[in-house]
């Protein structure tokens, strides 16, 4: 039975940062039915993965888990690890980052097949905003606005084991929401709309959304048939069938 929770962004109480993810990590932790679940996390799209970690694994280590990580070097240098670590998750925590340098490493290092046996298993998949991205069929990310190979946002593939297009922090940076909205012009793409501190929920084919931070919301966004920009405001804990969201282009 597959298990995901997608953050859309939100601070995790890295440095001087508040904590606004608190619900939904509690979340992630009650979904493995354990009292001391295995968390592990993978810093394949941050350059900044092992402060990363220390805040996660403090929050974690709070919510009763034992802590583990995997870094870029840990990959290169020892992939027996790399398999008996994955094999022994509960939680696999996906940081923030590079969409583009999260998919690819996933790629080169040959992560995917055992990151497919896991999700079959039960593992509750945890993806913060690129690492949202990298599971669902599409994102809209910075990745190659900051990596200056274009301009603006652009919709990305991810590995498609989620059929929804996805947008993380839908307010926060409000270029990507008046972005968002040009590049849905003359499609019937619909697109879940995720604020900071917002999740989507994904078990089997039903999705919930739940909200760490009060007034923050998830939206599904698209135009309708009279050419309108429609931004519906998706219901907290309301569970519906993700067939209402799976995404396709004109």
């Amino acid at each position: 039975m597959a298990k995901f929770i997608l953050i859309g962004g939100g601070d995790v109480g890295r440095g001087s940062t508040p904590y606004q993810t608190g619900q939904i990590d509690q979340e992630a932790v009650r979904l493995t039915k354990k009292e001391h679940p295995q968390f592990l996390f993978i810093g394949l799209a941050s350059n900044f993965s092992d402060s990363y970690y220390d805040t996660m694994k403090k929050i974690y280590q709070n919510l009763g888990c034992d802590c583990a990580y995997l870094k870029k070097k840990n990959i290169i240098n020892n992939t027996n690890i790399v398999e008996e670590k994955i094999k022994k998750a509960d939680i696999i925590y996906f940081c923030g980052g590079d969409t583009i340098k999260l998919k690819e490493n996933i790629l080169s290092f040959q992560l995917l097949p055992l990151l497919e046996e896991a999700i079959k298993k039960n593992v509750v998949i945890v993806g913060m905003s690129a690492g949202a991205i990298l599971f669902c069929k599409e994102g809209f990310s910075d990745s190659l606005k900051l990596r200056e190979e274009q301009e603006g946002y652009q919709f990305l593939d991810g590995l498609g084991n989620v059929p929804i297009s996805i947008c993380p922090h839908y307010e926060k940076e409000s270029t990507r929401k008046k972005e968002l909205k040009e590049h849905l012009k003359n499609t019937d793409k619909q697109v879940l709309a995720l604020e900071n501190g917002v999740a989507i929920k994904i078990i089997n084919q039903e999705l919930e959304i739940i909200s760490s931070i009060p007034n923050k919301n998830a939206y599904l966004v698209y135009y309708d048939e009279n050419g309108s920009f429609q931004e519906q405001e998706i219901i907290e804990h309301k569970k519906i069938s993700i067939d209402q969201y799976t995404t396709h282009n004109k």
